[in-house]
């Protein structure tokens, strides 16, 4: 298969840096899982969709994880409710069996179907510290049974269902699969072990924030001209360094993006921006809690006056 190398630059919606770039690379020619952290709101979940974009994958597969999610959810799932209620009508005579109450979940799916895909697996650390574990084989092997399907009824199912109860994936062109965390639990080391780790940093350079905001907003210089636009990451950048270690979440590219939005509906120009430089036009919408809001109420009106004096 001739599949282009990711090179992070190649969407019309996202940017990622060249190590990151590097990264993803090297996962994909080690078939390993890719495990994304960085703080919220900094593109953890739109690096797939960007990965995807470029090796024209088509969309990925997204598995939002929830607190109740469990491996085999993503693996193959069985029906007993309704097995059970089938049971009670007499001339229903297929209850008596479990493969047609057995379906493949998404990730047993794309591993049945040996499509090359990205599937992401998104907030990982909501789960129960069991999932993560009870993964481990299936991403190293791209292959797993289904223990709950009996074996005399194996050749029915592969007639009925297509897939018995090995379900095997393509070794040598396997999914890509990226996985998001924030942290909110610690993940266990042998998992962290068979992933490669990337770190998705709030970008460095205004540059960068530039390419950002136009890729995302769509945004022509003809409407939001490059001056406007370097004041308003100016600015950004102002608000965001005095909420960093006074906020439970300082703004990032995704309140960005928002803003500048909403700036050029209200027609925000230069000295707007430049009127209060740590109170620009709307500053209020890239917090997001009360106590966020409050915290840098203050702490602007006092870096303000601090500034005069």
């Amino acid at each position: 298969m001739n599949e282009p190398r990711y090179t992070g630059k190649d969407t019309d919606f996202y940017l990622a840096s060249a190590d990151v770039a590097d990264i993803v690379n090297l996962a994909i020619d080690l078939k390993r899982p890719i495990l994304v952290e960085g703080e919220p709101g900094c593109g953890k979940t739109r690096l797939a969709y960007s990965i995807a974009t470029e090796k024209r994958l088509g969309d990925p597969i997204k598995i939002s994880v929830k607190s109740t999610t469990r491996a085999q959810d993503l693996l193959y799932r069985l029906n007993s409710l309704r097995r059970l209620q089938d049971a009670q009508n007499p001339q229903n005579k297929q209850a008596q069996y479990i493969y047609p109450y057995l379906t493949l979940g998404p990730l047993g799916r794309a591993i049945h179907e040996k499509r090359r895909c990205v599937v992401l697996i998104d907030e990982v650390d909501k789960a129960d510290i069991d999932f993560p574990n009870d993964l481990l084989d299936v991403l190293e092997e791209f292959s797993f049974q289904i223990d709950d399907l009996p074996e005399e009824e194996e050749p029915e199912c592969k007639r009925e269902r297509g897939f018995g109860r090995m379900v095997s994936g393509d070794l040598n062109m396997p999914p890509i699969v990226v996985i998001t965390s924030n942290r909110e639990k610690r993940l266990p080391e042998p998992f962290l072990r068979r992933c490669l780790y990337v770190r998705v940093k709030f970008p460095e350079s205004s540059e960068e924030l530039r390419d950002i905001v136009r890729k995302n907003t769509k945004l022509t210089p003809e409407e939001i001209s490059d001056k406007v636009l370097v004041a308003a990451i100016d600015a950004f950048l102002r608000v965001r360094r005095l909420a960093t270690g006074n906020t439970q979440k300082p703004p990032s590219t995704s309140e960005l993006i928002d803003w500048v939005q909403i700036l050029h509906w209200n027609g925000a120009t230069v000295d707007s921006l430049n009127t209060d430089p740590n109170r620009p036009p709307h500053w209020g919408i890239l917090f997001k809690t009360m106590g966020d809001l409050d915290n840098y109420d203050s702490l602007s009106k006092s870096d303000s006056t601090k500034a005069v004096s």
